[in-house]
Protein backbone atom coordinates (compact mmCIF):
# COMPACT_ATOMS: atom_id res chain seq x y z
CA UNK A 1 0.00 0.00 0.00
CA UNK A 2 2.68 2.54 0.97
CA UNK A 3 5.16 1.19 -1.63
CA UNK A 4 3.32 2.36 -4.74
CA UNK A 5 3.83 5.94 -5.91
CA UNK A 6 0.66 7.98 -5.60
CA UNK A 7 -0.62 11.23 -7.07
CA UNK A 8 1.18 13.24 -4.39
CA UNK A 9 4.49 11.57 -5.31
CA UNK A 10 3.99 12.46 -8.97
CA UNK A 11 3.23 16.10 -8.15
CA UNK A 12 6.25 16.22 -5.85
CA UNK A 13 8.48 14.79 -8.61
CA UNK A 14 7.19 17.38 -11.09
CA UNK A 15 7.82 20.14 -8.56
CA UNK A 16 11.36 18.90 -7.90
CA UNK A 17 11.98 18.62 -11.64
CA UNK A 18 10.80 22.20 -12.20
CA UNK A 19 12.87 23.52 -9.30
CA UNK A 20 15.91 21.68 -10.70
CA UNK A 21 15.17 23.12 -14.16
CA UNK A 22 15.07 26.65 -12.73
CA UNK A 23 18.38 26.06 -10.96
CA UNK A 24 19.89 24.66 -14.17
CA UNK A 25 18.59 27.61 -16.21
CA UNK A 26 20.15 30.02 -13.69
CA UNK A 27 23.47 28.27 -14.32
CA UNK A 28 22.97 28.70 -18.08
CA UNK A 29 22.23 25.03 -18.72
CA UNK A 30 20.12 24.71 -21.89
CA UNK A 31 18.41 21.59 -20.52
CA UNK A 32 16.86 23.69 -17.76
CA UNK A 33 15.52 26.13 -20.33
CA UNK A 34 14.17 23.22 -22.39
CA UNK A 35 12.07 22.09 -19.42
CA UNK A 36 10.83 25.63 -18.72
CA UNK A 37 10.01 26.23 -22.37
CA UNK A 38 8.22 22.88 -22.72
CA UNK A 39 6.13 23.52 -19.61
CA UNK A 40 5.26 27.21 -20.04
CA UNK A 41 5.36 27.99 -23.77
CA UNK A 42 1.67 27.16 -24.29
CA UNK A 43 0.60 29.39 -21.36
CA UNK A 44 2.72 32.32 -22.48
CA UNK A 45 1.58 31.96 -26.09
CA UNK A 46 -2.09 31.69 -25.12
CA UNK A 47 -1.78 34.83 -23.00
CA UNK A 48 -0.09 36.75 -25.82
CA UNK A 49 -2.59 35.49 -28.41
CA UNK A 50 -5.54 36.51 -26.27
CA UNK A 51 -4.11 39.98 -25.79
CA UNK A 52 -2.87 40.61 -29.33
CA UNK A 53 -5.14 38.48 -31.52
CA UNK A 54 -2.63 37.69 -34.26
CA UNK A 55 -0.83 34.36 -34.28
CA UNK A 56 2.38 35.87 -35.64
CA UNK A 57 2.32 38.72 -33.10
CA UNK A 58 1.76 36.21 -30.29
CA UNK A 59 4.70 34.10 -31.52
CA UNK A 60 6.92 37.18 -31.59
CA UNK A 61 5.92 38.22 -28.07
CA UNK A 62 6.31 34.66 -26.76
CA UNK A 63 9.84 34.57 -28.15
CA UNK A 64 10.60 38.01 -26.68
CA UNK A 65 9.27 36.81 -23.32
CA UNK A 66 11.60 33.82 -23.15
CA UNK A 67 14.56 35.91 -24.34
CA UNK A 68 13.86 38.44 -21.58
CA UNK A 69 13.48 35.60 -19.09
CA UNK A 70 17.03 34.43 -19.84
CA UNK A 71 18.32 37.82 -18.78
CA UNK A 72 16.26 38.04 -15.62
CA UNK A 73 16.06 34.48 -14.25
CA UNK A 74 18.54 35.36 -11.51
CA UNK A 75 15.75 37.54 -10.04
CA UNK A 76 13.37 34.57 -9.81
CA UNK A 77 13.32 33.66 -6.13
CA UNK A 78 11.30 30.44 -6.21
CA UNK A 79 11.15 27.48 -8.58
CA UNK A 80 7.61 26.37 -7.77
CA UNK A 81 5.23 26.16 -10.73
CA UNK A 82 2.80 28.98 -9.81
CA UNK A 83 5.69 31.34 -9.13
CA UNK A 84 7.51 30.52 -12.37
CA UNK A 85 4.29 30.83 -14.38
CA UNK A 86 3.44 34.17 -12.75
CA UNK A 87 6.96 35.43 -13.44
CA UNK A 88 6.79 34.47 -17.13
CA UNK A 89 3.27 35.90 -17.56
CA UNK A 90 4.42 39.11 -15.89
CA UNK A 91 7.24 39.40 -18.43
CA UNK A 92 4.79 38.53 -21.22
CA UNK A 93 2.34 41.20 -20.06
CA UNK A 94 5.04 43.85 -20.42
CA UNK A 95 6.14 42.49 -23.80
CA UNK A 96 2.51 42.64 -25.01
CA UNK A 97 2.32 46.30 -23.96
CA UNK A 98 5.63 47.05 -25.69
CA UNK A 99 4.53 45.22 -28.82
CA UNK A 100 1.20 47.07 -28.95
CA UNK A 101 3.01 50.38 -28.61
CA UNK A 102 5.37 49.49 -31.45
CA UNK A 103 2.59 48.31 -33.72
CA UNK A 104 0.15 51.06 -32.83
CA UNK A 105 -3.47 50.39 -32.13
CA UNK A 106 -4.35 48.96 -35.50
CA UNK A 107 -7.06 46.34 -35.54
CA UNK A 108 -5.78 42.78 -35.89
CA UNK A 109 -7.56 39.60 -36.82
CA UNK A 110 -7.09 36.12 -35.41
CA UNK A 111 -5.58 33.52 -37.72
CA UNK A 112 -8.08 30.76 -37.04
CA UNK A 113 -6.89 28.35 -39.71
CA UNK A 114 -9.06 26.10 -41.84
CA UNK A 115 -9.39 23.39 -39.19
CA UNK A 116 -10.94 25.81 -36.66
CA UNK A 117 -13.89 26.79 -38.89
CA UNK A 118 -13.96 25.44 -42.44
CA UNK A 119 -17.01 27.50 -43.44
CA UNK A 120 -15.83 30.96 -44.63
CA UNK A 121 -18.91 32.60 -43.10
CA UNK A 122 -18.06 31.06 -39.70
CA UNK A 123 -14.44 32.18 -40.03
CA UNK A 124 -15.50 35.74 -40.83
CA UNK A 125 -17.99 35.80 -37.96
CA UNK A 126 -15.41 34.42 -35.50
CA UNK A 127 -12.86 37.05 -36.61
CA UNK A 128 -15.39 39.81 -36.09
CA UNK A 129 -16.31 38.50 -32.60
CA UNK A 130 -12.63 38.17 -31.66
CA UNK A 131 -11.90 41.67 -32.96
CA UNK A 132 -14.88 43.04 -31.01
CA UNK A 133 -13.67 41.31 -27.85
CA UNK A 134 -10.10 42.61 -28.24
CA UNK A 135 -11.42 46.11 -28.89
CA UNK A 136 -13.65 45.90 -25.82
CA UNK A 137 -10.77 44.58 -23.70
CA UNK A 138 -8.62 47.51 -24.82
CA UNK A 139 -11.05 49.84 -23.00
CA UNK A 140 -10.58 48.06 -19.66
CA UNK A 141 -7.92 48.89 -17.12
CA UNK A 142 -4.72 46.89 -17.65
CA UNK A 143 -5.22 44.97 -14.38
CA UNK A 144 -8.79 43.97 -15.35
CA UNK A 145 -7.59 42.77 -18.78
CA UNK A 146 -4.86 40.73 -17.12
CA UNK A 147 -7.30 39.07 -14.70
CA UNK A 148 -9.86 38.26 -17.43
CA UNK A 149 -7.24 36.75 -19.75
CA UNK A 150 -5.82 34.63 -16.94
CA UNK A 151 -9.30 33.47 -15.86
CA UNK A 152 -10.95 32.83 -19.22
CA UNK A 153 -8.13 32.21 -21.68
CA UNK A 154 -5.61 30.45 -19.47
CA UNK A 155 -8.46 28.93 -17.41
CA UNK A 156 -6.76 29.73 -14.11
CA UNK A 157 -8.66 29.43 -10.86
CA UNK A 158 -9.26 32.50 -8.69
CA UNK A 159 -6.53 31.25 -6.36
CA UNK A 160 -4.05 30.84 -9.23
CA UNK A 161 -4.78 34.35 -10.52
CA UNK A 162 -4.40 35.74 -7.01
CA UNK A 163 -1.06 34.00 -6.54
CA UNK A 164 0.13 35.04 -10.00
CA UNK A 165 -0.79 38.69 -9.61
CA UNK A 166 0.03 39.16 -5.93
CA UNK A 167 -3.56 40.02 -5.04
CA UNK A 168 -6.07 38.50 -2.67
CA UNK A 169 -8.78 36.18 -4.02
CA UNK A 170 -11.34 38.84 -3.05
CA UNK A 171 -9.51 41.48 -5.07
CA UNK A 172 -9.36 39.15 -8.07
CA UNK A 173 -13.10 38.43 -7.78
CA UNK A 174 -13.82 42.14 -7.61
CA UNK A 175 -11.62 42.93 -10.63
CA UNK A 176 -13.19 40.08 -12.58
CA UNK A 177 -16.69 41.30 -11.71
CA UNK A 178 -15.90 44.91 -12.65
CA UNK A 179 -14.15 43.82 -15.86
CA UNK A 180 -17.04 41.61 -16.97
CA UNK A 181 -19.57 44.34 -16.15
CA UNK A 182 -17.56 46.80 -18.23
CA UNK A 183 -17.39 44.33 -21.12
CA UNK A 184 -21.19 43.91 -21.00
CA UNK A 185 -21.58 47.66 -21.35
CA UNK A 186 -18.98 47.95 -24.13
CA UNK A 187 -19.78 44.93 -26.33
CA UNK A 188 -22.62 45.21 -28.78
CA UNK A 189 -25.63 43.08 -27.91
CA UNK A 190 -25.47 39.66 -29.55
CA UNK A 191 -28.13 39.17 -32.22
CA UNK A 192 -31.07 37.23 -31.29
Amino acid sequence: MGDEPGEGDHIYQQSVRLTEAVDAARRGDARGWDVLFERFHADVHAYALARLGGWSDAEDVTQETFVAAVGSIRNLRDGQEPVVQAWLLHICRHKVIDHARRKGRQQRTVDLGVAAAPDPANVAEAKLRAADMREALSHLKEDQRDVLVRRFVLDQSLEEVAAGTGRSVGAVKSMQHRGLAALRRILPAAPG
